[in-house]
């Protein structure tokens, strides 16, 4: 299986972009399933190590949200909400910034194993990168091209633009385990957090069968750094819990919330099992919940329709909302998921670049600012978007890789082209000016959109052309800077929001893929990523939103509609059927699905 990462913190937060998401047939149905709920979505799932770039995909997020447990979670606006039913994290001291993070007592394994610091060190060691003796090196499309080099040395692959800061063995004492940052992080609630297991990466890598030995084995590799250990235990951190293993062998997917894995069809379905060793707050509410990634969209209407499944989260197209419609006692709700940003290309040499116009940065500015007065936002919301979520409104989130309200700027919906052309006029810009725009027009909405963007952007004085990518959208988004001028991408919510921003929009930034570059947004940049207090953030990522709207780095459209159905309740076939309660639109590009499965958990006194 080709992995697509890449040296250190930049390859790990770069390459988030480039996973591709399959489909295959699943299962017959249980005619009779009143404990076992089929939900069907539209991705994947590929791995459980949400450490990895495959279990950072949103098929695997969605599982992981429901099949593992932690100190924290991150909801849909990026705050980090504690478990105190499985630990704490703790904030010790600012300078140097120090975290202790306490096991709770019940805190426990599907296999019944206690949560160990074992568990944190293996963590830590995966994603601080300080014990790795090799990186990945990639080729034009992400895919790795030193496979064995990789297998040969140590390896995690996964370095962490939070935990790179860690650059000693965090302190063990007890149940407690105490990380020591040598730089400020503002995502330090979210930076670390139980992923896999140590006694079963333990026992997969080292062959130690018992759990405690193995965990130790485990410890004993990190905190003596031991290569040799590490180099087995590094591959079976990176390997041992994609889909196509966990086919082999799911009692390797050992997991620590309400259900756990107990069945795996690669890019079919995955079946997870009411978890007896759960004893958090939020136990299992069904004995079995059934994840299928296997049916077209129009498929899955036809499954909800015939009872073979209860909960449905197909894409959003017009055909799909026509056949839910003809679904007796459906119920359909519709929402809004990742934001569809407008983004600017300023380094490659096009024409929002300065180096087009001799260096003349006032003047790249003002042809920005132009284009961005000519987008006609209300126009593609009411067209494209309202009639697949009714509720859909332009967005001005300026940094949606937080949250779908972060960083909010307003500005007017409607396009302004006299406006726009006496910028272009006062600036002495020719025109026509050419903007070759990069983005999925397979896609119905960005289809859409861009048609509206053509013609209004005519009015301004600007010719949209299409740019046909040459590798795909995220390859040449990342890799092909000089062949499009702007980007109509959606932005999906980053696992570690701050970090997200300040990667994403400082110069030389690991996903700047735009070469944005402003002193004093950077200035502002440093201070956001070196906040500590959480209630401060917020003012520090607007003074970055205001900065980059002012700039005419970027521009929100509107979120990417979404829907999702089920039946009502129906006592005739409530022997056989499960009754599902309320389930609200599954938004994929969340960085944290736990709280959307709030429905198939049960809330305890």
């Amino acid at each position: 299986m080709r992995r697509a990462l890449r040296q250190g913190a930049t390859g790990f937060a770069v390459l988030g972009l480039v996973v591709a998401l399959t489909a295959c047939t699943g299962p017959e149905p249980d005619p009779e399933r009143a404990g076992t709920v089929v939900v069907a979505v539209s991705a994947p799932f590929l791995s459980l190590n949400g450490g990895t770039v495959e279990g950072r995909s949103p098929g695997s997020t969605l599982v992981r949200g429901l099949a593992q447990a932690g100190f924290v979670t991150l909801d849909e606006d990026g705050e980090a909400v504690p478990d105190p039913a499985f630990g704490t994290v703790e904030k010790t001291s600012d300078s140097p910034l120090t975290v202790r993070y306490t096991i709770a007592d019940a805190a426990t394994w599907s296999d019944g194993t206690p949560v160990t610091p074992a568990d944190l060190l293996l963590e830590w060691a995966a994603r601080s990168g300080q014990l790795d003796t090799v990186v990945p090196e990639l080729d034009d499309e992400g895919a790795i091209t030193n496979e064995d080099q990789l297998d040969a040395g140590v390896a995690f692959a996964a370095t962490s633009p939070a935990l790179v800061h860690v650059e000693q063995v965090p302190v063990v004492e007890g149940a407690t385990v105490t990380l020591t940052y040598a730089a400020p992080v503002a995502d330090w609630q979210t930076a670390l957090d139980v992923g896999v297991p140590a006694h079963v990466v333990g026992a997969t890598a080292l062959d130690v069968e018992d759990p405690t030995e193995a965990a130790a084995a485990v410890t004993t590799a990190i905190t003596s750094a031991d290569t040799v250990a590490l180099q087995k235990v590094s591959r079976a951190w990176r390997t041992s819990f994609d889909a196509v293993v966990l086919a082999d062998d799911p009692t390797q997917a050992v997991s620590t919330g309400p259900y756990k894995i107990s069945d795996v069809v690669p890019d079919g379905r995955v079946e997870l099992v009411r978890n007896d060793e759960y004893t958090g707050p939020r136990p299992a509410a069904f004995d079995t919940v059934e994840v299928r990634s296997d049916l077209h969209p129009l498929d899955a209407v036809d499954a909800l329709d015939d009872g073979e499944a209860d909960v449905v989260a197909p894409l959003d197209t017009p055909d799909v909302l026509d056949a839910l419609a003809k679904v007796d006692d459906a119920v359909v709700t519709t929402g809004g998921d990742s934001t569809l940003q407008l983004q600017l290309q300023v380094a490659g040499g096009g024409a929002f670049d300065p180096a087009t116009y001799d260096g003349d940065a006032a003047v790249a500015s003002a042809v920005r600012r132009a284009f961005l007065l000519a987008v006609p936002r209300d126009a593609v919301v009411a067209d494209a978007v309202t009639p697949l979520w009714p509720d859909a409104e332009p967005s001005d989130a300026m940094l949606p890789s937080v949250g779908p309200a972060a960083g909010e700027v307003t500005s007017s919906a409607e396009a302004d082209p006299d406006a726009a052309a006496q910028l272009l006029d006062d600036a002495g810009v020719a025109t026509p000016v050419t903007v070759r725009v990069l983005t999925n027009a397979d896609d119905p909405v960005r289809h859409q959109a861009l048609d509206a963007l053509t013609t209004a952007a005519a009015d301004a004085g600007f010719t949209v052309e299409p740019y046909d990518p040459d590798l795909g959208v995220a390859a040449d988004l990342l890799g092909a800077p000089d062949a499009w001028d702007a980007a109509l991408v959606p932005v999906p919510q980053g696992d570690l929001p701050v970090a997200s921003v300040v990667d994403r929009w400082r110069t030389g930034g690991a996903t700047n893929v735009t070469g944005w570059s402003d002193p004093a947004l950077d200035t502002a940049l440093d201070a956001l990523a070196a906040t500590l207090d959480p209630a401060q953030v917020a003012s520090g990522e607007q003074t970055v939103a205001k900065a980059l709207a002012d700039g005419g780095a970027a521009l929100s459209v509107v979120r990417t509609p979404v829907v999702v159905a089920t039946r009502k309740a129906d006592p005739e076939t409530a022997d056989r059927l499960p009754t599902v309660p309320s389930v609200p639109p599954l938004t994929l590009g969340r960085a944290d699905l736990t709280s959307w499965w709030d429905w198939a958990r049960t809330a305890t006194s």
